[in-house]
């Protein structure tokens, strides 16, 4: 090879670093001039697209994109004596963009794909740059595409080059498109995108996302980029009223509502209306909070349930509100994408035990309440996931029992009694509600300034009946909704005490029913069948612990003709049967001290097998129980052989065991009968 002949990859790189432009054609040598053809690029100072063929009042970029036949950049020569384009100097592109004013943003990449806004503001992942994909990015504005990207053919006359008209070089065009996403670096949509709904930005102040307009605190804007967030444009969903719209006093939609939410029957008729009134508000403005909780609304066939969730619908608009009687937690994690929409579930009954859909639903909201990240595996063994910023209700006639300590710690439940015989049902109109739904949003974007001090102060009250933790983020961001949407000025003293009174009377009996995963933990493990039958009858755990700890009311013919008469004698034999499961009490009366076993034992497996407690876990509970001590403060001790450590557990600290009924737990199913000589065997 001629040492003066450019290699390949020399010439590849010299026309990457210098890429050709379109020109007017030149005349060839010995010729006579030829007349620019009115589809050539313009002059530099000229303000359209080649052949005015921009949409009305489009003005033309500065040209000064790539201006090549070649999908390397490098300019084609054709046959031998003709001449390829001249260049011309032009000022570079700018770092990042496509080519200066570009309607189309890129936004970086992400494995095989480029990401960019297109020119309706709408995310585009990209992988494959194909002529038809990049002009469907530009939409209407694809005589951008022939004016940066010309695609030059040659006079066969002359044999010099000029654009030919309404096409473009696509091969180009990606290669732009790519190497500017490429100087953006990676991009990761999840946490950085923001779809429809309400968000904060970083110095608190609220953005309602329209999908068409971004309502901010100086005034609207278009779907764009804002502190290092996405807002991608999306079809519309309801916009907030006018304020000049929104009627005043007995009118204004926030009391209207209440009063309509006080007609049906609910069982907390003191509070439960201006709760449903505040879960309303969540639902709206649900991405721009810290903590959203979950609502449940339960009631027989005839208490409205559907009815409500009706009115729910029309006050968000179709298109405001995720709504479905028959989901999974797929299709909903599809649904919400990047949005906060709220959603509403009807008829979420408990399944079939072997279905894990209801629980997948659940642990979605719990996830939602905090704003936490939820992943599932992919095709491409890469994982999808995103955050949830979206407030749930469920409606059911029954809430499903499976429910954890941390589910119940997030729900707000309303339970709603039958209607009167003979109630007329309640008239909905869907425009009415609409309206009213677009002026209670306005209300609550217009009074989002006062929402940190309001939330503060409710909290605060809800903290001196004792209501505090997440129990009293739910409660305390509730009523501060409700409160904001009927009144624009903060709460006074009175208001405020009366209400977290009000609502504590309520909250504390639930409170303790919902308890925690210690007293789960003791629950499931005091009322878990042991040993054999007899007679069709089963001992339960907590009899057993009874008898060994000589407790009152203790059953005495646990082992049957076995049992011995001396209730310490008693005692013993029942520490030997419990000590095969990794248990013992030890001591007697209210000053004994139950021992659970760390060690995995056979018997404490079994009796923990398909529970929550599986695998050891029980332990960790074990030492949330008040007065439990384990580790290193409990010296280890010798279970049938097993020298083990453990936790021990105050007979006082296990909820009923000192009052605990003298009865016996009938066996489920039909019992097998008992061999002549098993009679009476422990």
């Amino acid at each position: 090879m001629n040492s003066e002949t450019p290699r390949p990859l020399a010439a590849l790189g010299a026309a990457l670093d210098d890429p050709p432009v379109a020109a007017a054609p030149r005349p060839a040598r010995g010729r006579k001039p030829v007349q620019a053809v009115p589809d050539a690029a313009p002059p530099p100072d000229s303000d359209a697209p080649p052949d005015s063929d921009a949409p009305p009042g489009e003005t033309g970029p500065r040209d000064d994109g790539p201006r090549d036949d070649g999908p390397t950049g490098a300019r084609d020569p054709g046959p031998e004596g003709s001449k390829p384009p001249p260049r011309r100097g032009k000022p570079p592109r700018p770092h990042g963009e496509i080519f200066d004013g570009c309607p189309v943003k890129p936004l970086g990449v992400n494995g095989a794909l480029s990401y960019y806004l297109d020119v309706h503001g709408q995310l585009r992942p990209i992988a494959k740059h194909e002529r038809q994909v990049i002009m469907h990015m530009f939409g209407a504005r694809t005589p951008l595409l022939t004016h940066h990207f010309p695609r030059l053919v040659k006079d066969p006359e002359t044999g010099d080059f000029s654009p030919k008209k309404n096409d473009f070089n696509a091969d180009v065009a990606a290669l732009t498109m790519i190497t500017a996403c490429a100087e953006l670096g990676l991009f990761n949509p999840d946490g950085a995108v923001r779809g429809v709904g309400a968000w904060t930005d970083d110095d608190g102040q609220l953005i309602y996302h329209t999908g068409d307009r971004l309502l901010m605190a100086d005034g609207p804007r278009e779907p764009q980029a804002h502190q290092a967030r996405i807002y991608p444009a999306y079809p519309p969903i309801p916009h907030p009223a006018a304020a000049e719209k929104v009627p005043a006093g007995a009118d204004a939609p926030a009391a209207v509502l209440l009063d309509t939410l006080e007609t049906w029957q609910w069982s907390r008729p003191e509070i439960d209306a201006m709760i449903a009134l505040g879960m309303v508000g969540v639902q709206m403005l649900g991405g721009a909070l810290d903590w959203r909780p979950t609502f449940w609304l339960t009631g027989s066939r005839a208490s409205g349930k559907s009815q409500l969730q009706n009115l729910i619908r029309h006050l968000h608009g179709a298109s405001g509100l995720i709504q479905s009687n028959d989901a999974t937690k797929s299709g909903l994690t599809s649904r919400i994408g990047h949005s906060s929409l709220p959603v509403a579930l009807d008829e979420l009954e408990p399944g079939d035990e072997r279905s894990s859909k209801e629980r997948d639903i659940i642990t979605l909201a719990r996830v939602a309440s905090s704003g936490g990240q939820w992943f599932r595996g992919s095709s491409d063994q890469k994982g999808t996931g995103g955050n949830v910023y979206s407030s749930f209700l469920f409606s059911s006639i029954l809430i499903p029992g499976e429910l954890k300590a941390q589910d119940l710690s997030r729900l707000i439940t309303l339970n709603l009694g039958a209607f009167p015989e003979g109630t007329p049902p309640l008239t909905l109109r869907a425009e009415t509600w609409r309206r009213r739904g677009a002026g209670l949003k306005r209300l609550l974007i217009d009074r989002w300034p006062t929402w940190a001090r309001r939330l503060d102060l409710w909290r605060e009250a809800f903290a001196l009946e004792g209501l505090a933790g997440r129990n009293g983020d739910n409660w305390a961001t509730t009523l501060a909704m409700a409160d904001m949407a009927l009144h624009a000025g903060l709460p006074e003293g009175d208001t405020l005490s009366g209400w977290a009174k009000k609502v504590a009377k309520y909250v504390k009996a639930d409170a303790d029913d919902i308890g925690s995963d210690a007293d789960a933990m003791l629950l499931h493990l005091l009322s878990q069948p042991f040993d054999i039958y007899r007679r069709g009858e089963q001992h339960t755990i907590a009899q057993w612990l009874m008898v060994a700890a000589q407790l009152p009311g203790a059953p005495s013919g646990l082992m049957g003709s076995d049992t011995p008469a001396d209730r310490a004698d008693a005692a013993r034999m029942a520490n030997d049967k419990l000590a095969k499961a990794g248990l013992r009490m030890i001591g007697a009366g209210q000053d004994a001290v139950l021992f659970i076993a760390t060690q995995p034992i056979q018997g404490l497996k079994d009796l923990f097998q398909r529970s929550q407690w599986a695998n050891g876990v029980w332990s960790q509970s074990a030492m949330r129980v008040p007065g439990a001590k384990g580790g290193r403060d409990v010296e280890p001790r010798k279970l049938q052989g097993i020298r083990t450590r453990g936790t021990e557990i105050p007979v006082t600290s296990i909820p009923g065991l000192l009052s605990f009924p003298a009865d016996r737990v009938p066996a489920s199913g039909p019992l097998p009968a008992t061999p002549p000589d098993l009679e009476g065997f422990a």
